[in-house]
């Protein structure tokens, strides 16, 4: 199976791949995907996986059968081509069959669209802003430190956020809405209206809000590998001791640490 493929690599760290994957290919997984089917199909008159393949096959739907088929073959071919690119993406990709009318019996032409984690740019006068905030006697708040603290590494840093890592994070935000109104027995219009906001107004503010936090995630990162500020395992673990129930995001664990770490190098 060598599909033939072409990348294009953005400035922004979006990347879109080309993929051709051949018609024999395809008709190669959906005899795989038939058989798999087989094996678990029970119908009247046949025990479990022992009906003829003609008989599953009547009963699997046309559309059925292209979406698994799609899925396993994409996939793969997806991966492998991550692989060969050396490529690290950050979130789900968005695929786009090229063709007009997609079926089992041609080859197909796929455009595939994902990111890789931008880089960002931290203007070094942001230290000397920093040292100010932390020698003016004025400040006393340490909440109102830190806010100054996080709005210089936001205006100091240069970020090109792809428009695809927007997108994913602006809908996992509006799905978060959709399930909170639900639970408040409201719809996402009540909510808004509510708010006194308009939806095109509040995924507005919602962009800024996602970007904002990337630039100070991205220049938190990039401050601990400039000054070689690092969590150890054991520091992880004592976290861990204390909350088991972290353990299922040890990143996130690692990530909040590093914050901890960088701003209090920062104010220092």
């Amino acid at each position: 199976m060598k599909p033939n493929s072409a990348i294009q690599r953005l400035k922004d760290k979006t990347f879109i791949l080309n993929l051709t994957i051949d018609q024999k290919d395809i008709q190669n997984e959906y005899q795989k995907t038939l058989l798999s089917f087989q094996k678990n199909f029970e119908t009247k008159g046949f025990r479990k996986g022992k009906a003829p393949i003609e008989v599953v096959k009547d009963s699997i739907s046309p559309e059925k059968m292209f979406e698994e088929v799609a899925s396993h073959l994409i996939s793969d071919e997806y991966s492998k081509a991550i692989k060969a690119n050396d490529l690290k993406p950050i979130i789900q990709p968005q695929v786009k069959f090229k063709n007009e009318h997609p079926d089992l019996n041609q080859n197909w032409e796929i455009e595939i669209t994902s990111c890789e984690l931008p880089e960002i740019e931290l203007d070094d006068k942001y230290k000397e802003e920093i040292k100010k905030i932390n020698s003016d006697k004025e400040i006393k708040d340490e909440n109102q430190k830190m806010d100054q603290i996080i709005k210089v590494l936001i205006n100091k840093s240069k970020l090109t956020l792809p428009e695809i890592l927007i997108e994913s994070d602006l809908q996992s935000h509006l799905s978060g809405l959709v399930d909170q109104a639900n639970q408040a027995g409201i719809t996402v219009q009540q909510y808004l209206d509510n708010q006194k906001i308009t939806l095109e107004k509040y995924k507005e503010n919602l962009k800024k809000r996602i970007t904002d936090e990337w630039t100070i995630n991205l220049s938190i990162n990039k401050i601990a590998k400039d000054n070689k500020i690092e969590v150890s395992e054991g520091e992880v673990k004592t976290v861990l001791t204390q909350n088991p129930s972290l353990s299922k995001n040890i990143n996130m664990i690692y990530y909040l640490l590093t914050q901890q770490k960088v701003f209090e190098f920062l104010k220092k």
